[in-house]
């Protein structure tokens, strides 16, 4: 039953009777109680419900009948989909010449009744028939066809719920994969696999309402059967998202693709005679000689293709799922089970890059750097997976994971009568806005019972920009736990001081592109001296990043400037190093390092 089998496997099932048989995988429970209440009200021996679907007839639901899928071509219930009739009855195949050879007919048991109902959704579009057989010649009385007409209706209800969506009377994601589970088994199958994005379509929402939204979903679901006839697979997988599947030569799929992005880019109706161009990011990916994945792999690596495309879009742009995209893909499962703890893909461990008071001469903080222990690939920078967790929605996971493990850190230098310093966490704005951000964090502390003032949130100054009023009492609440906060990558922003005169903070980082080489670039001082003179309005303490050039740091140190953090003196060192130099500036107490003997600890 796994197969596509042809007409003649359709029987009455061996040794049970009338036929009552209801197979239920992949069966739906609720279609399969409708047709037993129409084989046994019209005295059938078999019956089921059949969807239109390609060059096939699909059988979601059916009583006493082991196939699923069935040739359109020269079945009962094409001809009752092609007619269309309210009653399509032929009371005896044998005198039929459409029937008289169908094996149904010829072969043990010898069907010989037929009767079905078209099923009629919404838009008038027709989605297949409830239909029943029987062995004997028999015509159905007025009341049996209206019993069954009243089946169909709840029928159809039934179906264009949970087979379809309704804007655009399309396969949903549910039927599409279950298609193409089919089309993907086959042999000799070379499917390309699609997925469309349409760009630009929550700001027709807003714009112009739901129902134009509707209205566009609509007419691109009619662009796209009219460009993919019965050989394509379509699905529609809610909101603006599409997708495809084509079993096509590939000298043809160029032309089929560019047919695809013509038809997208041509502009849409919203109503009232307005106009709108949309246009698609299209995601493909074609299945090779020797792989037989899952329908749902599938969809998702042409999703990851689609997911590429980031540049803002003047027309539709295909890309295709390659090697790069499969290793991004690879990265981002292998991230999901380390952030579970499991070692076979590697564990994240947090390197610690030291932040130096040189006119106290102390260590005054470190900045957390989230590393992947790869068991193939060794040590990961977060720039190759920190953006995979982004795009797949696992960042705050991310973010909370290295913020537990920078205390389970804290925590044991604390048992070990160490004096650590404040840690600085920079988390993403999807963290810094999610709901269970305070509730996290708090949970941490509590359980690791580090002190909030030894944990430091940086803000990036334009997601603080972006996001002020909502991200105001975020902070106010994380401020209560004694969690300090500072604001990053200040000047690389919009510097709007207005937006930040309300907000509380207590340090601000001024990026490394105002701080190396400023010794020598007078346009880069200046700039420097803004965001210095910013610092005092606001009593915030100033740290400069990415320090390098001794001559940079005698220049900072002249106009007051003392706190750095940089190679110049230390790189990202490992938990353990960040131990062994607690120890070293605990031995050196209150002693005042001077520069040199501050670089000498720290290498």
């Amino acid at each position: 039953m796994d197969g596509i089998l042809d007409a003649g496997s359709i029987a009455h099932a061996p040794g049970h009777g009338r036929g009552d048989r209801v197979l239920l995988e992949p069966s739906d429970p609720k279609l399969d109680y409708i047709a037993r209440l129409a084989v046994s009200l019209t005295g059938s021996d078999i019956g089921g419900i059949s969807l239109v679907f390609r060059s096939q007839i699909w059988l979601p639901s059916r009583v006493g009948a082991d196939a699923r899928l069935l040739p359109l071509a020269g079945s009962f219930c094409h001809c009752a989909v092609r007619e269309n009739a309210p009653l399509f009855e032929v009371a005896d195949a044998r005198l039929d010449a459409r029937f008289a050879d169908n094996p149904l007919v010829t072969e043990p048991p010898h069907y010989l009744h037929y009767a079905g109902i078209p099923l009629d959704g919404s838009a008038a579009r027709l989605l297949g028939t409830l239909w029943v057989m029987r062995r004997d010649p028999h015509h159905l009385d007025d009341e049996q066809v209206t019993q069954l007409r009243l089946m169909a209706r709840i029928v159809v209800d039934l179906l264009e719920h949970r087979y379809f969506e309704l804007s655009t009377g399309m396969f949903n994601r549910t039927v599409f994969l279950h298609h193409l589970d089919y089309m993907l088994a086959r042999e000799e199958a070379r499917v390309t696999v699609g997925f469309i994005d349409l760009t630009g379509f929550r700001q027709v929402n807003e714009l112009f309402g739901r129902l134009s939204g509707d209205r566009i979903l609509g007419q691109l679901g009619d662009r796209l059967a009219s460009w993919g006839g019965d050989g394509a697979l379509l699905g529609h997988l809610g909101g603006d998202r599409f997708a495809f599947a084509l079993d096509l030569p590939p000298d043809q799929l160029d032309t089929c693709l560019a047919q695809l992005r013509d038809l997208i880019d041509l502009p849409f109706e919203v109503g009232n005679g307005y106009v709108q161009p949309l246009h698609g990011r299209i995601g493909i990916w074609r299945q090779g000689a020797s792989q037989r994945g899952s329908a749902v792999d599938a969809l998702d690596a042409a999703d990851g293709a689609a997911s590429s495309i980031r540049r803002n879009l003047d027309r539709s742009v295909v890309a295709e799922y390659d090697s790069a995209l499969a290793a991004r893909a690879r990265l981002r499962y292998e991230l999901r089970h380390a952030l579970r703890g499991d070692r076979r893909h590697g564990r994240l461990e947090v390197h610690y890059q030291p932040q130096i008071d040189v006119e106290a001469g102390k260590l005054i903080g470190l900045e957390a750097l989230v590393r992947w222990c790869h068991p193939e690939f060794g040590l990961v920078a977060p720039a190759m997976f920190v953006p995979q967790a982004e795009q797949s929605g696992r960042i705050f996971e991310l973010d909370a994971h290295v913020a537990r493990l920078v205390c389970e850190d804290l925590k044991r230098w604390l048992a070990k009568g160490l004096d650590p310093v404040p840690v600085a966490l920079n988390f993403s704005r999807v963290s810094l806005m999610h709901p269970e951000l305070f509730a996290r964090l708090e949970t941490i502390l509590r359980e690791t019972g580090v002190p909030g003032r030894l944990i430091e949130l940086e803000v990036t100054e334009s997601v603080l920009l972006d996001s002020l009023q909502p991200l105001y009492p975020r902070i106010a609440a994380l401020r209560s736990l004694g969690v300090h906060i500072a604001i990053d990558d200040f000047g690389t922003g919009s510097s709007n001081l207005d937006a930040l005169a309300d907000f509380t903070f207590d340090r601000l980082k001024a990026d490394r592109q105002f701080v190396h080489g400023v010794a020598s670039d007078h346009k880069k001082a200046g700039l420097f001296s803004l965001i210095h003179g910013a610092a005092r309005v606001f009593d915030a303490e100033l740290i400069c990043e990415g320090l390098e050039d001794e001559a940079d740091l005698a220049w900072l140190t002249s106009r007051g400037v003392h706190c750095v953090q940089g190679w110049l003196f230390s790189r990202a060192r490992t938990a353990r190093d960040i131990e062994h130099l607690l120890l070293r500036f605990h031995d050196a107490q209150e002693r005042q390092l001077s520069v040199g003997e501050l670089r000498a600890l720290l290498h």
